[in-house]
């Protein structure tokens, strides 16, 4: 029995994300984790926005 879970983004997504540029450069300053966190931030703002108006 297998005790290693499934990610909870697929591999195929990862992929696509960092396709193009190197893994580490993720990590870096406006990199790709930066944008995820602007564009999540955004997107429940933007939510919470719409369900007060």
């Amino acid at each position: 029995m297998s005790r290693r879970k499934e990610p909870v983004i697929p591999n195929e997504l990862l992929d696509q994300l960092l396709a193009g540029g190197a893994a580490s450069a993720a990590f870096d300053q406006g990199g790709l984790l930066d944008s995820l966190k602007k564009a999540l931030t955004e997107r429940a703002l933007n939510a919470e926005m719409d369900h007060h108006v």
